[in-house]
């Protein structure tokens, strides 16, 4: 309720529990999006002239991110962010495609995402397909899912010729006895 800008006229302690879960989420954007919300938290106490303090529990308070938040240095975040999306291929640097694969028997389900997978190396290259994976969350309607995601530079790759071989893959994939059950569902520029 308090990051959500509501606003307690008496609210002069803020206790943010466990910050290392908001760090340690598997996203490329997790360390920007816990900035975000100790820096919002952060802001609400201490309104209305009232002194303030905000209590961050953490097991690394070395963590650059919460010495950024310490120190509102929104400009090193933003340096440091951008470094390591150019560093390991993220946007705004890179486009991603995601594919999840989603079928009701695991072990089928793995022997066609490691196949897709294959395929999508063959055609764009090892360096531009990351899995499959299981995702965060890997089942939903009694469908189980695996993941793979692709990474595409925004200057000199159309990505119109792309998503046209991942079509062009996909179909040919879903010709084969194997991907029988199956599902693929792309997302291209996810988030």
């Amino acid at each position: 309720m308090v990051a959500k800008g509501l606003d307690f006229a008496d609210v002069t302690v803020i206790g943010i529990i466990n910050a290392d879960s908001l760090l340690k989420y598997p996203d490329y954007r997790a360390n920007e999006r816990s900035f975000q919300l100790l820096a919002q938290v952060s802001g609400r106490a201490g309104r209305r002239g009232k002194q303030g303090k905000v209590v961050i529990q953490t097991y690394d308070p070395s963590h650059r991110v919460i010495k950024q938040v310490i120190e509102n240095d929104y400009l090193d975040l933003y340096l440091t962010e951008m470094e390591e999306r150019r560093s390991f291929h993220y946007p705004p640097f890179y486009r991603i495609i995601n594919l999840d694969i989603k079928h009701k028997n695991p072990e089928i389900l793995h022997n066609q995402a490691i196949y897709l997978g294959n395929e999508l190396r063959k055609h764009f290259g090892a360096d531009r397909v990351n899995g499959p994976q299981v995702p965060l969350v890997s089942r939903i309607r009694n469908y189980f899912i695996q993941s793979i995601m692709l990474k595409f530079e925004k200057d000199g790759v159309s990505i119109n010729k792309v998503k046209a071989g991942i079509r062009d893959i996909i179909t040919q994939f879903q010709t084969t006895q194997l991907s029988k059950g199956s599902i693929v569902q792309p997302d291209v520029d996810p988030y």
